[in-house]
């Protein structure tokens, strides 16, 4: 498994506690691997990520013999920096283009963000619009993965957004290799320290998340299809 982990700071690593995973999760990191620990390389925060549970989890349940995560997350990040013309988006290109060199192919890009467009009151269309913009991109760099959206929305004890959710979801589309990711905002504040940000056991949950989207197969054929 190849993975772009991309998003904001619930995507990098701002949860409670640090960890170490196991030996065969493995951070990329300006053309090297390294052992996955927390914080993870590439993503801003200081803190514990949800992927080196996701990355333990799926070693344990031998789903593969090896993770190898690229982490690239930006904490209080607006979906326009991601898409083109914005600040982020050249180092996405660039962070894409690292796994080229060392044999590596995608096989999932994970995508948790909306925090902050949920703060912002981005409208509907513009997150769309940003978003197939950002993938597009993506696509044009020979990346075949297909792409996982969180429904992410909760921080500083705001309710969820309906709008960035239904934004999220409506992005599912199969034959653009666009599916579902977990829905995060099910998580209340009592697993979040601050209101907003994962506290170690909603770290655990977050990563059991995913790994329920990624055990099923869904994204497979997409990838066949255009290998």
């Amino acid at each position: 498994m190849v993975a772009l982990l991309f998003g904001q700071s619930n995507a990098a690593s701002e949860g409670e506690s640090p960890k170490v995973a196991n030996e065969r999760v493995l951070n990329e990191f300006n053309g090297r691997l390294f052992r996955a620990e927390d914080p993870l390389l590439g993503s801003t925060g200081r803190g514990g990520s949800v992927w080196t549970r996701l990355g333990d989890e799926i070693i344990q349940r031998k789903l593969y013999d090896e993770v190898v995560f690229f982490p690239m997350a930006v904490s209080a990040t607006g979906i326009a920096r991601w898409s083109p013309g914005g600040d982020i988006h050249p180092k996405l290109v660039q962070r894409i283009r690292e796994a080229k060199p060392m044999g590596l192919t995608f096989t999932h890009l994970l995508w948790h963000q909306g925090e902050s467009d949920a703060l912002s009151k981005t409208s509907k269309a513009a997150y769309q619009e940003a978003f197939h913009a950002m993938l597009d991109s993506i696509r044009r760099e020979g990346i075949a993965a297909p792409v996982y959206v969180s429904v992410a929305t909760r921080c500083h004890r705001e309710r969820p957004n309906r709008t960035i959710q239904e934004a999220q979801t409506e992005l599912v589309n199969p034959l653009e290799g666009i599916y579902a990711g977990p829905n995060t905002d099910v998580l209340g504040f009592e697993y979040r320290y601050d209101g907003c940000h994962f506290t170690d056991e909603g770290l655990q949950q977050a990563a059991l998340l995913w790994l329920e989207v990624l055990t099923g197969s869904q994204g497979d054929s997409y990838q066949q299809r255009h290998k």
